[in-house]
């Protein structure tokens, strides 16, 4: 009997240990990614280190040259198509306070907060005093097809960002894949504003593309496709295509019609691979360095 009280006892004490390093792992687990996640916060946001100009001699010019449309890159974060654009938009003497509008976000020194979106990925978004979430800027030019990117998601100290293609301009619809097993749904562009960072890109040969064929094609055939954590294994791009993520999401399609976005080539489609293709040109950036965008 007593044999037996003692064998029972060793093994509670067993469970005992088992149940504490089992916790304590957990917990060192848990400050080990917590470290790492908040080791990469700090570049949530880039601001210029550099002065604000005054733009108002260049923007009411005729013509600009290629140092114009730099000057005003790195002043604004818009690129030539979004800089032609308000250009029209704004004849006169409205422009140079249209252009002064998106300086003065660009320059901006913006709060921010780091939320858990879902279990392991942080989401990093503009806030206000009051800790609301803002819009920091506003998005200049946009169209059918565009792919926009942010930098702003991470996981495990691994700024992996986020992607979209636009679907609707008019409506400013997207369509994306948001959660492990959820189906890739439609969207909109007005949380964007909210992020931290901000990268839109466009084709360099969009005059001659239908970008809408290409939005209706990503609706056809990835609206609706579970995220996969694996998406590329073993077929990157097949016929029926099963599962999808972010990225993939956004290169799928363009695969369809010839031009191959995965600037490494490798199984895994990323932002960061899409953001370097060199088949796509800057139409705006926020809250990045326009000289790096994303290196």
């Amino acid at each position: 009997m007593w044999q037996r009280k003692k064998t029972a006892g060793n093994q509670k004490h067993r469970t005992a240990r088992r149940i504490v390093k089992v916790l304590t792992a957990l917990f060192l687990a848990v400050c080990l990614v917590s470290a790492m996640n908040w080791f990469i916060e700090g570049d949530a946001i880039w601001r210029p280190d550099y002065q604000k100009e005054d733009l108002s001699g260049i923007v009411i010019k005729d013509q600009l040259t290629v140092d114009d449309y730099n000057t005003i890159f790195k002043q604004t974060g818009l690129g030539h198509d979004a800089v032609d654009k308000l250009r029209e938009e704004k004849p006169g003497a409205g422009r140079a306070a249209a252009f002064e509008r998106y300086q003065n976000d660009f320059f901006a020194k913006n709060d921010y907060t780091c939320q858990v979106y879902i279990f392991i990925v942080h989401d990093e978004r503009t806030v206000d005093e009051e800790g609301n979430l803002k819009k920091s800027f506003h998005i200049a030019d946009l169209r059918d097809g565009d792919i926009i990117i942010t930098k702003s998601t991470h996981s495990f100290g691994w700024r992996h960002g986020h992607a979209a293609i636009i679907t609707d301009a008019a409506k400013g619809e997207t369509i994306e894949a948001l959660l492990l097993g959820n189906p890739a749904v439609l969207d909109s562009t007005s949380k964007w504003e909210t992020y931290t960072s901000f990268i839109q890109l466009r084709l360099k040969n969009h005059e001659e593309v239908d970008a809408w064929e290409i939005a209706e094609y990503a609706k056809k055939k990835v609206l609706g496709v579970p995220y996969g954590l694996l998406t590329g294994i073993p077929v990157k791009a097949p016929g029926d295509i099963k599962k999808t993520q972010c990225a993939h999401l956004v290169w799928y399609p363009y695969e369809h019609f010839g031009y191959d976005l995965d600037s490494d080539g490798s199984w895994l489609v990323t932002p960061y691979d899409i953001t370097n293709s060199d088949l796509l040109e800057v139409v705006q950036v926020y809250g990045v360095n326009p000289e790096e965008i994303w290196q």
